[in-house]
């Protein structure tokens, strides 16, 4: 019996890490998405209620945020002990209850994966913008040219009198110009 008390007591303790260790998990995960999306953290990752809002809202919009909150406030049961005599109570009645919890569960899973993949893709597409800034600097500023000129690698070029080029147009050259290799 001793030894059966001890393996209920292993499980139960390492269940629970696994439960905190999912929980801290999450709201790490929903504090950077809100970094990605805000530009700042929130505390609401961290708030139990907070973080299933935080959730709808990042990854669809504030008004699922508000529906998922709404069905994890209907969903709590508070169970209470008076005289020996245990009462649960919920907002919702047990009928009801028992249709709506697995439905939200299932809701929560899919809206989180849904978005995991969301912050991956705005990630990588953060990722491609800032890995080729200069030749987004490049194709918005004209590139302007005087006569005569030799162009060496690295150095700027001059700028001549009314004349511009647009994104995507070919770069010409004045009479007696010469490019050197890699322009």
């Amino acid at each position: 019996m001793n030894g059966l008390f001890e393996f209920l007591a292993g499980f139960a303790i390492a269940l629970l890490a696994i439960v905190i260790a999912i929980y801290v998990a999450q709201a790490i995960f929903l504090n950077k998405f809100n970094k990605l999306v805000y530009g700042k953290g929130t505390a609401l990752a961290w708030i139990p209620g907070g973080n299933v809002y935080l959730l709808g809202k990042l990854a669809i919009n504030k008004i699922v945020g508000w529906i998922l909150f709404a069905c994890w406030v209907s969903t709590i049961e508070f169970t209470s002990t008076i005289n020996g005599v245990e009462t649960k109570a919920s907002i919702l009645p047990e009928s009801i209850s028992n249709i709506v919890s697995p439905i939200y569960s299932l809701a929560v899973i899919i809206i989180f994966i849904y978005a995991i993949i969301k912050y991956r893709n705005m990630k990588n597409n953060n990722t491609q913008s800032t890995q080729q800034p200069n030749q987004q600097m490049m194709s918005q500023q004209p590139i302007q040219e005087m006569p005569n000129q030799q162009m060496m690698p690295g150095q700027p070029m001059q700028q001549m009198p009314n004349q511009q080029m647009m994104p995507g147009q070919p770069m010409q050259q004045m009479p007696n110009q010469q490019m050197m290799p890699g322009q």
